[in-house]
């Protein structure tokens, strides 16, 4: 990849010094804040067979090239003595790109035939997003010695957001053989890609549950009272597309993180359907499950992860703590985190190795003769760590072992060194589906985010 232009502005609030005041009208003007980030790039991937036989004049051949342009609009409003939050945003993205995908059909061989040619051309992105989000405290007291208090922090949030769609697509007629149409998108093939999309209305929602036990403990002589995790997450998300002709409600997630012990959790993740299916081949229908008297729906898919950390006892404190830093200010982009805190990489934590086992049950939606299993079951022994040999060098590894299949499926090993204003990464995965490496060396300032050397080998040629 080679040159690479980037012009970055960072954040700013044009209003803040016009608009001033305490009225919360004021201080929604006044945060008004505005980014904007370009990009231009020479692109090429290439087999290094072509340098190796010297078949340089081809290499041209396979660049690609285009210009990014991105612009983000967003403030922030607090009602009710700042109990309730409204985050309003405009993100929107421009791209050129000076190739394009051309489809034709050959009726000889029924076969698809797709090529690039030199031709420029301009796709856009744009999204207009708004969310409510506040904080609920709940606390229940018991009778008991130990003056047991129950609290329970509930984390609701509401989003719309609409999305147009801005981009053509192309339609090829492959004739009176297939009687088909095919759309696709002339930059599916681009530096900077672009798929067929269609206009969205999507209404998100969230709720993210914790409950904590407090009581009294003479154990505790700083504060006096031992404080216990019963839930540590427990979340639902979802949204609703109001644009859509059928199935406008999205899957549900629930995701449940348990830790009885600082050195155990258990994390159950399921996508729940409330659709309809063919009980012969598993498909999904159109109407509601409760219309076709099938209760509410289906589980999807579940996932019960069981892990066991092993670190020293701070390094198990700054875990927690870091989980209670997410929790407070949860939204579903953190969710993740949420419920995998262990698998935050943190130079403060000198060293940490987690051992888990991932027990998968997946619906079958596509039941054949060959297939007739309704449920798949999956378990997977994975095993991932962290390890800081100097203060500033950090080897992070990962594996993941098959238990039916007897076989190791996946594994990624990454080399860091943090220098301050500098990060120096390398990324390999000897093992899996997307054999790759990547060499980074980036700023970690936020001005200098975009100033980076990457040196990358693709799966499709390792």
């Amino acid at each position: 990849t080679s040159p690479v232009f980037t012009t970055t502005v960072t954040r700013f609030s044009p209003l803040k010094n016009i608009i001033k005041g305490k009225q919360e009208w004021k201080q929604f003007f006044s945060r008004i804040a505005i980014s904007y980030n370009l990009e231009s790039q020479n692109r090429s991937t290439f087999a290094d067979s072509l340098l190796k036989q010297t078949y340089l004049n081809l290499i041209p051949d396979q660049f690609q090239n285009g210009i990014q342009q991105k612009a983000t609009v967003q403030t922030t409003a607090s009602f009710f003595k700042n109990t309730l939050k409204f985050t309003p945003s405009i993100n929107y993205t421009n791209s050129i790109n000076f190739q394009q995908t051309v489809k034709s059909y050959d009726t000889t061989s029924n076969q698809l035939i797709s090529t690039q040619i030199e031709k420029s051309g301009m796709s856009n992105h744009l999204s207009f997003n708004g969310s409510l989000t506040t904080v609920v405290y709940s606390y229940y007291k018991f009778i008991g010695k130990s003056k047991p208090l129950l609290r329970h922090i509930l984390t609701p949030s509401i989003g719309l957001s609409y999305i147009p769609d801005l981009n053509m697509i192309n339609s090829l007629d492959t004739g009176t053989v297939t009687s088909k149409i095919i759309d696709y998108s002339p930059f599916e093939r681009s530096l900077y890609t672009q798929s067929i999309t269609r206009s969205q209305g999507l209404i998100t929602f969230g709720l993210n549950n914790s409950f904590e036990l407090k009581r009294v403990s003479e154990k505790d002589t700083i504060t006096g009272f031992k404080k216990t995790r019963i839930i540590d997450a427990f979340s639902v998300t979802g949204n609703y597309d109001m644009m859509k002709d059928s199935m406008n409600l999205s899957n549900l997630s629930l995701n449940l993180r348990v830790s009885p012990f600082p050195f155990l959790n258990f994390v159950l993740s399921s996508s729940f359907s409330p659709y309809a299916w063919d009980t012969e081949t598993g498909k999904s229908k159109a109407n509601f499950a409760y219309s076709s008297n099938q209760r509410l729906g289906r589980f999807i898919n579940s996932n019960l992860t069981t892990t066991l950390t092993f670190t020293s006892k701070e390094s198990k404190e700054k875990i927690s703590e870091l989980n209670d830093k997410i929790g407070e200010n949860w939204n579903a982009d953190y969710n993740y985190f949420m419920l995998f805190p262990e698998r935050i990489i943190n130079f403060e934590i000198p060293w940490k190795f987690n051992l888990s086992h991932v027990y998968s049950i997946t619906a079958n939606q596509d039941i054949t003769t060959s297939n007739p299993d309704k449920i798949r079951q999956v378990q997977t022994i994975v095993a991932n760590g962290d390890l800081s040999f100097t203060k500033r060098w950090k080897i992070i590894g990962s594996v993941n072992y098959d238990v039916e299949t007897v076989k190791v499926t996946y594994t990624t090993l990454s080399l860091s060194r943090d220098m301050h204003c500098w990060a120096l990464s390398f990324n390999w995965i000897p093992i899996g589906g997307n054999k790759s490496f990547l060499f980074s060396f980036r700023s970690t300032s936020n001005m200098f985010k975009d100033a980076k050397i990457d040196f990358r080998k693709p799966p499709a040629f390792f």
